[in-house]
């Protein structure tokens, strides 16, 4: 779960701090009801031999770190909000995205809206689950802006040489155990294969996938997986044979041990087609060190985006490591 909410440039918050979070809310609750212990006039929380933690001493450390991070996330709140527009589709994107991670969750681990909203609250400093899921979204939406206003840059011919950048469909005929089809498993096959090189074409090629694949999380959308490219996490035999490809092209059916067989067309290798790709953006990102840091910094100051004192402008620039030199 952590690794899901996790953003390259959100500083996570410690174990310790949790831990410290938890002393000070036991000693707040319970302070009328438990001897005092004062030095120099201020409460102690904790004590072990001559050490001890006051209660103002322990409020510091917790705004030092809990605070800082706060003030981090307003900042970058206040640059996605002022540069990204939340407009009613991207509010139904975002519904969609919380619904179908809500169920996901609830069906797999057993934890509903209520855990993804305490992790998203307590441990990345968000209202709740859904405000994550609208930055998350939003952000993506400001690198992908940034990265199409500087395509010449980051879609080079040696981005391109090293990353093959595709967008693919594909048909699946699924099998239990691939390597031993049942008399229906190859029936359902040889119907798929008949039918595609009698009434379809690489141009009719979602309305086929749309009847014939059996990948249920692609087949109402024709079987329109997206972007990939040498990064993407797919079985070998699939992901050599979409790179291969060229634009409008369909491979022959391809055997795997593990889903069963692969009908794969690729819709294009255009930027147009996969600019506002989330796997694109990302390929970008990884392939250019702290550059998703660097966009925000740039549209923060495009925005005009003031600090109270330098203290606060120093400490985000620590963040975003942005240094006087960028």
């Amino acid at each position: 779960m952590k690794k899901f909410l996790k953003e390259n440039w959100f500083v996570a918050v410690i174990a310790v701090f949790f831990i410290a979070i938890s002393i000070y809310y036991a000693y707040d609750q319970n302070k009328d009801n438990l001897p005092s212990k004062k030095i120099d006039g201020k409460d102690v929380v904790v004590s072990a031999d001559d050490y001890n933690i006051t209660a103002d001493d322990l409020y510091d450390d917790l705004y030092k770190t809990y605070g800082k991070n706060k003030l981090f996330l307003s900042f970058y709140k206040a640059v996605i909000d002022a540069n990204v527009e939340t407009t009613d589709e991207l509010k139904e994107q975002i519904n969609s995205a919380v619904s179908q991670t809500v169920s996901y969750y609830t069906n797999y681990y057993g934890y509903g809206i209520s855990y993804l909203n305490q992790i998203a609250k307590q441990y990345y400093g968000y209202n709740d689950f859904t405000d994550y899921v609208t930055y998350q979204m939003k952000g993506e939406k400001l690198y992908s802006k940034y990265i199409e206003e500087h395509v010449d840059e980051f879609v080079s011919d040696e981005f391109i040489a090293n990353n093959k950048p595709h967008v693919i469909s594909y048909c699946l005929i699924k099998m239990d155990d691939p390597s031993n089809p049942t008399d229906d498993d190859l029936q359902r096959l040889a119907a798929a294969q008949k039918a595609y090189s009698e009434e379809y074409t690489a141009d009719t090629f979602a309305d086929f996938a749309k009847k014939y694949s059996e990948d249920a999380s692609t087949v109402e959308s024709g079987g329109k997986l997206g972007y990939v490219d040498v990064n993407s996490s797919l079985v070998k035999e699939f992901l050599d044979t979409a790179l291969s490809l060229n634009s409008g092209e369909v491979s022959d059916w391809i055997f795997n041990e593990k889903y069963g067989y692969f009908l794969i067309k690729c819709d294009s290798t255009s930027f147009e087609d996969y600019k506002s790709d989330a796997n694109f953006i990302s390929t970008v990102l990884t392939s250019n060190e702290n550059l998703s840091n660097i966009i925000v910094w740039n549209y923060a100051e495009n925005a005009h985006v003031t600090f109270a004192d330098e203290d606060v402008k120093d400490y985000i620039m620590s963040q975003l490591k942005i240094g006087s030199e960028d």
